[in-house]
């Protein structure tokens, strides 16, 4: 019998302090794109593959697709990242973390989708055959709201404990939110 887990109640934006919140790569299309991460030159961000770009947008169109089908109603183009829960990993992606805190409660379901863990990764482990090791039936989709109660009583919460004690779950760090919401990336952009 599987244990009830809680849901955490907040979802966390980290970002690079000097630049402030709510800066997605993508928001300017390919060619905004391609120059932002050509001026990345510290931290984790700064070692994403040539392509990462390519990858990305062909990933949001998937995700936004897939959250549509779903009954998800975007009033943007491609998502704003969040971790459900805190991740004191995601903090190692900047020279100068900064960190956003919304509650759960604060979002209209239409406007949220998951993946389980990172999108990247989740839809790379359901796409390529040499990664099986790491593939889980979750992979490769989005979650609702209404599915992250049975989401996380069947695989967990990630952690850092987990990814360390068993190969199979090594990039298993976070649960990634999507925001598909302007309304409340203003608000919370203003309090930033």
């Amino acid at each position: 019998m599987k244990k009830n887990i809680t849901i955490p109640k907040f979802v966390f934006h980290y970002y690079e302090l000097d630049n402030g919140p709510f800066r997605n790569i993508t928001e300017y299309g390919y060619q905004e794109a391609k120059r932002i991460q050509h001026q990345i030159s510290e931290g984790w961000n700064s070692k994403r593959p040539g392509n990462y770009i390519e990858l990305r947008l062909a990933l949001e169109k998937r995700i936004k697709e897939q959250f549509i089908s779903k009954g998800g109603k975007p009033n943007r183009n491609d998502p704003f990242y969040f971790t459900l829960g805190e991740c004191d990993w995601a903090k190692s992606w900047y020279v100068n973390p900064g960190v956003v805190k919304i509650p759960l409660t604060a979002f209209k379901p239409e406007h949220i989708s998951f993946t389980y863990p990172d999108s990247m990764v989740s839809f790379q482990f359901f796409d390529e055959p040499k990664l099986v090791t790491y593939r889980k039936a979750c992979n490769g989709q989005i979650f609702l709201l209404d599915q992250m109660n049975e989401l996380i009583n069947e695989y967990g919460i990630p952690s850092d404990e987990k990814c360390l004690a068993e190969e199979r779950l090594k990039y298993d760090k976070y649960i990634e939110a999507q925001v598909w919401d302007d309304e409340i990336i203003h608000e919370y952009k203003n309090k930033a």
